[in-house]
């Protein structure tokens, strides 16, 4: 009796070091920067410091690039330049058209898709979702085929944002003056322009050498910069 119990003993000493030694095992201690990285058209990749990965609006290459790896899927609109599944490898969530407003979580990111309306009678009736998410303490926003101005509800709903994805040039509806309005009503840190070169001449922009930059939480500008990527 006296061996088994001083056995058991053992045995739970033993047990209770290796919990206390995972307990205490290093997290990830590299930096918390994110990498994003402009694939075409209106579709970008989004990665976080420990390999959580997001792509936005996947295009159909017509087998000119390969596919890439993803975890999530976000799908703005319904057309063969934002909606190519098939670019994407892996078993990804996708998340599309109506059913992905409200509030979401993937892969540990939260998600919240915001269906946009138009305050103008006469805009397209055409079906588009913003989309917005944190990695590594910055906020994203991805406006997609957006052809109206904001609505202070939608901005309301959209909140706080460091890096907006924006259309430029497509859709034609979105004009100079609605994207003026949008950036005044979101106020974001940094804007990557889709679909185009950023047209306009000011100070604050940065052209990035080939189509991927990195990002960390403390080196997000205090006014707002374009970062316009290339594709090499």
């Amino acid at each position: 009796m006296y061996r088994s119990t001083s056995l058991l003993f053992a045995v739970l000493l033993l047990v209770g070091c290796w919990s206390r030694h995972k307990k205490n095992e290093p997290a990830y201690t590299g930096p918390r920067e994110v990498t994003i990285e402009w694939l075409g058209h209106g579709c970008f990749r989004v990665s976080s410091s420990i390999g959580l990965t997001i792509i936005t609006d996947p295009f159909n290459p017509h087998g000119k690039a390969a596919t890439v790896p993803a975890d999530v899927i976000l799908i703005t609109h319904e057309d063969d330049t934002s909606n190519y599944t098939d670019l994407v490898s892996g078993s990804p969530i996708i998340f599309r058209s109506s059913m992905a407003a409200g509030v979401n979580r993937a892969s540990g990111i939260l998600v919240r898709g915001i269906q946009t309306s138009s305050e103008s009678l006469v805009a397209s009736p055409k079906l588009n979702v913003a989309y917005t998410w944190a990695m590594d303490g910055i906020r994203f926003c991805d406006l997609g085929a957006i052809e109206d101005a904001l609505t202070p509800s939608e901005a309301l709903n959209i909140g706080h944002v460091d890096v907006l994805f924006m259309p430029v040039g497509v859709p034609q509806n979105f004009t100079e003056e609605k994207r003026r309005i949008t950036i005044e009503r979101l106020r974001p840190r940094i804007i990557v322009p889709m679909m185009g070169e950023w047209p306009y001449r000011q100070s604050n922009v940065v052209h990035v050498r080939g189509n991927r930059f990195t990002m960390t939480a403390s080196q997000l500008p205090t006014t707002t910069t374009v970062y316009v990527p290339s594709i090499r």
